[in-house]
């Protein structure tokens, strides 16, 4: 049966003086005001009494980034164990994660690297596993070779990393590196892919990968140079940790016997263990971008403001990939809350056509987390900003109580919730008894409702271009992702 559009022009001329604003707010949170806990005054030495440490719901996905070039044999045999302790404490601690495996030398080409090595190579097609023997069956094959000259193929390795693993949707990405050299330098002819350091760096920081370094230093690297004929960044790979969120850890500290990396994976599995949730409003006026930002963690109560400890940055980059930009947020305390804000010139991201992803990324001592997020900046340009796509719809009931939720659209200026009397196959009581709640850009409604109550519910998104369609099937009684049934027993 051919699906028909429902005519809701009506609802659109509700919409219609709102959609040609040159303004909007999206909010990222609705939860209540938070309160600061009483304990002790906030420091990197009790933070974690501040922090959220429980694990209900909590996903968390690593992957880690092994250099296996000929100088890494002690660290292969170390981690062959260790990795095993490190899923031990996080699994402990009740955390659902997923493990993974980057294996990288360097492009078999001379200078480069040797003819048997290769760039980069991810484990199980980039499928995580919650097997502790599978990890460590893939860190059992590899094997301490090659390599040739000092720099190796790290930045392609990450690329890969990235857009290769299947990290899940709702987990926290987290990469740990384990090498000791560094990169080839930008423009090097072994970057046989284009890669180059700050591009992989906005890599990970738009996809969320907090990624911990275990590595040379930099005055072990400048020595280095200054004994060969080499170049290379001496500060890489320390860049792509604070840069990304992630801490620095000195491999020659275990190769000289004051760390072991199995210590050093008990560090890192501790900061994966406590966590706290960000809460992010983006404003759009005038061409200005007005960036507003809180920090909850335990019991949803505030995070104290630690001067020099806490630091916030939104990485903005167009989709295209033609501009991107960090923004760096300023605290405002009053009271018990802290509120980090920012406001920038957005002319750069203002195609009315274009996206822009953003990423905000926390670091408050050694504990980091980020949230992305999707949104069209600037003016709504009707014909040229491509009108909403059809919101997928969820509607769960539980007793007497209804909640409808939706995926948000980018290009989305409001939502619409349509509701009407339940028939099927779908009738003139369902079609002439459409009623419509504006709903600006809120995503989700709950209300409880009376026993008996069977409705159809969907949703609209719109702009200034137009409104999202709602397809029904009249015989297949609505058949559409945008539309939901509740029924109240």
């Amino acid at each position: 049966m051919m699906k028909q559009p429902h005519n809701n022009n009506r609802i659109v001329a509700i919409l219609g003086c709102a959609l040609l604003a040159t303004s909007w707010n999206v909010v990222r949170s609705d939860e209540p005001e938070p309160v600061l806990i009483s304990a002790a005054p906030p420091s990197c030495d009790n933070i974690r009494d501040y922090l959220d440490c429980t694990s209900e719901g909590r996903q968390e996905d690593i992957v880690f980034v092994f250099d296996t070039t000929g100088s890494m044999g002690e660290e292969i045999a170390e981690m062959r164990h260790a990795v095993i302790e490190f899923a031990e404490t996080i699994a402990d601690a009740g955390i659902d994660y997923r493990l993974g495996l980057t294996e990288y030398k360097d492009f078999p080409t001379a200078p480069c690297g040797e003819s048997g090595d290769m760039p980069y190579q991810v484990y199980n097609e980039g499928v995580l596993t919650s097997d502790q023997n599978e990890m460590k069956g893939w860190v059992e094959g590899l094997e301490a070779a090659g390599g040739n000259d000092i720099p190796e193929s790290l930045l392609a390795a990450l690329d890969h990393t990235v857009t290769d693993q299947q990290w899940r949707p709702d987990a926290h990405r987290i990469a740990i590196i384990i090498t000791d050299a560094p990169p080839h330098i930008d423009d090097d002819p072994c970057h046989e892919e284009g890669n180059t350091l700050d591009g992989i760096i906005t890599t990970l920081q738009l996809a969320g990968v907090v990624t911990h370094v275990i590595g040379p230093d930099k005055e072990y690297l400048e020595y280095i140079m200054n004994q060969t004929n080499l170049v290379f960044e001496s500060d890489a790979v320390l860049r792509i940790a604070n840069k990304t969120g992630g801490s620095f850890f000195d491999i020659d500290e275990i190769r000289t016997g004051k760390k072991n990396l199995t210590d050093i994976l008990g560090t890192i599995a501790e900061q994966i263990s406590c966590t706290y949730h960000i809460h992010a409003a983006f404003g759009y006026q005038d061409g200005e971008l007005n960036i507003n930002t809180r920090l909850n963690g335990a019991g949803g109560n505030a995070l104290p403001h630690i001067d020099g400890e806490t630091q916030l940055t939104v990485t903005a980059c167009r989709q295209d990939g033609s501009i991107c930009d960090d923004y760096e947020l300023t605290p405002e305390t009053v009271g018990a809350k802290t509120n980090y804000k920012h406001t920038a010139d957005a002319s750069a991201f203002s195609d009315p056509a274009e996206l822009t992803d953003f990423s905000t990324l926390v670091k408050v001592c050694d504990f980091a987390t980020t949230t992305q997020a999707t949104l069209h900046i600037g003016d709504c340009v009707a014909g040229v900003t491509p009108a909403p796509s059809e919101p997928v719809l969820e509607a769960l009931v539980e007793g007497i109580n209804a909640e409808v939720s939706w995926a948000t659209d980018p290009f989305a200026r409001g939502y619409t919730l349509l509701y009407a009397p339940y028939s099927c196959p779908m009738s003139e009581v369902t079609l002439n008894n459409v009623a419509a709640i504006p709903l600006g850009l809120q995503t989700k409604l709950g209300s409880p409702l009376a026993s008996g109550t069977e409705l159809y519910v969907a949703v609209q998104a719109a702009n200034c271009s137009g409104p999202s369609p709602i397809a029904v099937d009249v015989e297949d009684c609505g058949g559409s992702s945008s539309l939901g049934e509740v029924h109240i027993p």
